[in-house]
């Protein structure tokens, strides 16, 4: 990556390493145009979802009945009203659905989970280089923020993460003579990071005190312990969480296999499976489904990989501080490489790809105002270059969600209204990592008021809503376990093993794609009132 001049600096309170004054404004408003494409698509592509955004504003809307005195969903689902995680995402979703409609809701909160981040990577490259501007950070910050965990729809870490760059910047501008205010200010930022997610708030924590120890300047002892008074209040919601946690068993770290790091392969796997960036397949044409390793020249991940070749050329140069940003970057997406994959199966998943990004967002401050080199400058054009084509990725996968789940829609009013669903769908391939296809049966929770015995997040201690214990329902994991075995004999078993059972509990089936074998068990007890392309909606037959 390119880097940020040498500077020197004493440790004033204000934190400045340069005589400029701090105005991150117009970088703000040129990462927001190289974002403009992007939010076009948001609010023009009707339906334009992220992979499990449906479900958060599922969920978000059945507590929102609750507060309401909406008894519809409460035979059903029950809130937990407990200080978890993982509540933000919910609570601006919950707060929207006051004021406006749910689709305008799910819009709001895409939209302010890509600008968020973006935004505030390049508020604290201006908070720690001051107002020098770089069009190579602005670039980068947008292709951060259309992020692999973005389009998957994270929006509690998405909203977490943009916490990170700014909870950094507030402790930067005073890190050698933490006063009273600006302690109480981060200690604030770091309670509120809590309630996004845990991830983003650990590496927030974890990425303050390591900053708090290499920076040279000031009394590295006075620094520390400043910062870790800062750090105290989250004493208490630690305590809260490791109660809270055990509902998902013991932690069982998965680590990767040391096979894979002895071969290519498995580094090209490793590699491909921690990539922060990408949100379709490295080989696939955009808009086609032509498939080829040409392609590769496509894939925004590999011309991001070619700047990040073309700044080790620059790397580890010029000051102290700049070098502690940058081993800061490599630790965290070293840590996505080499550390786990999970916490355990009960405590989420995806840990490697958050690490590395946000490992990518602390390399940003480190970047010059202008390239003073031929490899600098080729660096700064390969991230523009990566950013283009993430752009014309993301507009590819919206029309892709768009003919997917507009099917999904229209069978709505066959559903009917209250109903209890389970969702069949038959065959998940796609050309990209999230698919707009897996939670899309969410919006008939919505439009409906169905419930959705497919409701992924009652599985999990850290979302707030939860079927009621006492249900006799399919399990949501057994119905996502049908899903990854389409076309199988043991898919097979599996659905005629939920129907026996549980058949009383379930009034309509959706069904996503054809799969023969699945689909004569379901006609053995359901019958088919419509189809909508590659949705189907059964109902139970009389009499069954």
């Amino acid at each position: 990556m390119t880097h940020g001049s040498d500077r020197n600096d004493e440790g004033q309170e204000s934190g400045s390493d340069t005589s400029e004054p701090c105005r991150p404004l117009r970088e703000i408003l040129v990462t927001a145009m190289l974002l403009a494409p992007v939010l076009a698509a948001i609010w023009v592509v009707p339906w334009f979802v992220t992979q499990d955004g449906l479900t958060h504003l599922y969920n978000a809307w059945i507590i929102a009945a609750s507060t309401a005195g909406d008894s519809a969903f409460s035979p059903y689902y029950e809130v937990h009203w407990r200080p978890l995680p993982n509540w933000a995402g919910h609570l601006a979703l919950i707060g929207l659905l006051r004021v406006v409609s749910p689709w305008a809701a799910d819009r709001i909160v895409m939209s302010a989970s890509l600008l968020g981040i973006a935004v505030a990577t390049v508020w604290l490259r201006a908070r720690v280089v001051g107002g020098r501007g770089s069009f190579a950070a602005c670039a980068l910050s947008a292709l951060l923020a259309l992020s692999f965990s973005w389009l998957m729809g994270f929006s509690s870490f998405q909203l977490g993460a943009c916490l990170f760059p700014i909870t950094l910047g507030v402790w930067w501008k005073g890190r050698d003579g933490l006063r009273a205010g600006r302690m109480a200010g981060v200690s604030a930022l770091l309670i509120l990071g809590y309630f996004g997610h845990l991830v983003s708030l650990g590496l927030t924590v974890c990425a303050m005190m390591f900053l708090a120890i290499v920076l040279p300047g000031g009394s590295r002892w006075a620094r520390l312990w400043r910062t870790g008074v800062s750090l105290a209040p989250l004493g208490g919601l630690g305590v809260v969480y490791l109660k809270l946690s055990r509902q998902g068993g013991p932690m069982h770290p998965k680590f990767p296999a040391p096979g894979e790091f002895l071969s290519i392969s498995g580094w090209v796997r490793r590699l491909g499976w921690v990539d922060p960036i990408s949100v379709a397949i490295k080989v696939g044409l955009p808009f086609t489904d032509h498939v080829g390793p040409l392609y590769a020249v496509f894939s925004p991940a590999v011309w991001l990989a070619l700047a990040g070749l073309l700044g080790l050329a620059t790397a580890w140069r010029g000051t102290r501080e700049r070098r502690a940003w940058q081993a800061l970057g490599a630790i965290l997406v070293m840590g996505g490489v080499f550390g786990p994959d999970s916490l355990g199966p009960g405590h989420g998943d995806y840990l490697p790809q958050r690490l590395a990004l946000l490992g990518l967002v602390a390399l940003v401050p480190t970047f010059d105002r202008a390239a003073k080199s031929w490899t600098q400058r080729a660096a700064a054009g390969a991230i523009v270059v990566a950013l283009v084509l993430q752009t014309v990725v993301v507009w590819d996968y919206a029309l892709d969600s768009q003919r997917k789940v507009a099917q999904m829609v229209a069978i709505g009013p066959s559903v009917g209204r209250g109903q209890r669903v389970a969702t069949l769908i038959s065959d998940l391939k796609t050309r990209f990592r999230p698919n707009a296809a897996l939670h899309a049966d969410s919006w008939l929770g919505i439009s409906e008021g169905a419930v959705l015995w497919s409701n992924y997040e009652t599985r999990y201690y850290y979302f707030p809503v939860q079927f009621r214990p006492e249900l006799a329902r399919p399990d949501s994991f057994e119905l996502e376990q049908i899903a990854l075995r389409g076309g199988s004999d043991e898919a097979e078993e599996r659905w005629a093993r939920v129907l026996e059972t549980y058949r009383d509990a379930i009034d309509r089936v959706i069904v996503w794609r054809d799969d023969p074998g699945l689909d004569a068990i379901t006609e053995r007890w359901y019958e088919l009132v419509v189809r909508r392309g590659d949705a189907r909606v059964y109902r139970r037959r009389e009499g069954r």
